[in-house]
């Protein structure tokens, strides 16, 4: 039985595989979960806690926000620091975003302290959880309906994640009416990151920390995990870097598989990354 409901700015589907009857109130909370994050954590709402932060640039630092802090950390590092969640003054800056006026565009992992319970943002940087922060809350969520079902897909805007073994089809980075590969998950999550899906009249949203452009050598990339929160940050890691610098970071990183379609539909896999052509564009 599939649920769905609008939030964080996408779909939210889920799909309950299991030949039993459906507890709708539990389905219920689950959703209500994700709408309890998004009012703290989601760029495009004021005054909610990440918008305050980002404006007094301190703040009491709870666990969920402790948690997406030191993984981004921990991805940042991995990645040489290409993975940056300082980069939303940019965004900002492009129009992709809620403010009026310019903001500053500080950034780097540097400025961002944690002193015992307080987080700071030093040097007026600001930050985005967009990338760690809805797949954070998708492995919240399978951990729940872990411990109810059986057998069901989470589907966040095409950041999928399974309880057990379901063939997923990929999308055609230029049609997003049309799949090109399919590949079968088994309790693990697949994420995208493409540059068609979040543009203003010039840019697009995965930007280049350290040339501060929107990154334009490839057309999408994926990456499977079992832990959705590294799939989808890591597709983001991967997409912003320049091509040669991401086929580096997937020979050393092992532990995570992808698929990279160039800017020429050159096709870059993984060894691991069991995808199958389904049809020839």
């Amino acid at each position: 039985m599939n649920f769905s409901e609008k939030l964080l700015w996408s779909i939210l589907f889920i799909d309950i595989k299991d030949d039993i009857e459906i507890d709708n109130d539990f389905i219920q909370n689950c959703f209500d979960e994700v709408k309890i994050f998004e009012k703290k954590y989601s760029r495009f709402i004021k005054w909610n806690l990440l918008y305050n932060l980002n404006k007094t640039k301190s703040s009491h630092l709870n666990w969920e926000l402790l948690a997406m802090i030191n993984l981004s950390n921990k991805v940042s590092e991995l990645t040489d620091w290409y993975f940056d969640i300082t980069v939303l003054p940019f965004l900002e800056n492009i129009w992709y975003g809620i403010e009026k006026e310019t903001l500053k565009q500080n950034y780097g992992y540097k400025n961002i302290k944690i002193i015992g319970d307080e987080i700071r943002l030093e040097n007026e940087v600001s930050i985005d959880l967009w990338a760690v922060g809805k797949w954070y809350i998708v492995d919240t969520l399978y951990k729940k309906l872990d411990k109810k079902y059986e057998n069901f897909i989470i589907n966040f805007w095409w950041d999928i994640k399974v309880k057990w073994k379901h063939k997923i089809y990929l999308e055609d980075p230029l049609d997003d009416k049309k799949y090109i590969w399919d590949i079968t998950l088994e309790n693990e999550s697949i994420s995208s990151s493409s540059s068609n899906k979040r543009k203003t009249k010039s840019w697009h949203h995965l930007i280049n920390p350290k040339w501060w452009k929107s990154q334009n050598d490839k057309l999408t990339v994926f990456v499977k995990h079992k832990l959705g929160s590294f799939s989808d940050i890591f597709s983001t890691a991967i997409f912003v870097t320049p091509l040669n610098t991401s086929l580096t970071l997937l020979n050393k990183i092992k532990w995570i598989d992808a698929l990279i379609i160039w800017n020429d539909w050159k096709i870059y896999k993984t060894k691991w990354f069991n995808s199958n052509l389904y049809i020839k564009w």
